[in-house]
């Protein structure tokens, strides 16, 4: 049988929450690199008075899949209200072999949406925590500030 111990309780779970604790850690950083940059332009920061952030994981080529999860579940205007606003963001990477037909798209859905986070990354599922990182990155540099007031 295994006990906890005062030394188990001061390491981190897993990677993502040791990220949550030191996000500028070393052993997080993306090779070459200090952070991930953004390809798209960078979505609106969330809201002073922010009640709840959903990202989602997508791909450049899954734009049906989003405009479904834009009109379900992900209607953000459905959830906020003045004081608690919701946002929704989807994570994408760069695709591996991607066309100036699919930049142009996706330029396009974040003019219309300005929903999208593009980072520079291969999109695919062996770079999911690459992704995942890159969703708290955003996080971090635009929403910040958010806070929720207790009533």
């Amino acid at each position: 049988m295994y006990f906890l111990t005062s030394e188990d309780d001061l390491r981190p779970l897993n990677d993502l929450e040791a990220f949550y604790n030191d996000p500028m850690a070393a052993n997080f950083r993306v090779p070459n690199s200090e952070r991930m940059e953004y390809l798209l332009k960078a979505p609106a920061a969330c809201q002073p008075h922010q009640f709840l952030v959903i990202y989602v994981h997508s791909a450049a080529g899954h734009h049906g899949r989003r405009q479904v999860v834009r009109t379900t579940w992900g209607n953000v205007t459905r959830w906020s209200t003045a004081g608690a606003a919701v946002t929704l963001r989807f994570v994408l990477g760069r695709p591996a072999n991607e066309s100036d037909h699919q930049r142009r798209a996706l330029v396009d859905e974040q003019v219309i949406h300005g929903d999208l986070v593009q980072l520079d990354f291969v999109d695919s599922y062996y770079n999911m925590t690459l992704k995942a990182i890159g969703a708290l990155q955003w996080l971090n540099d635009y929403c910040h500030n958010s806070t929720r007031s207790a009533k």
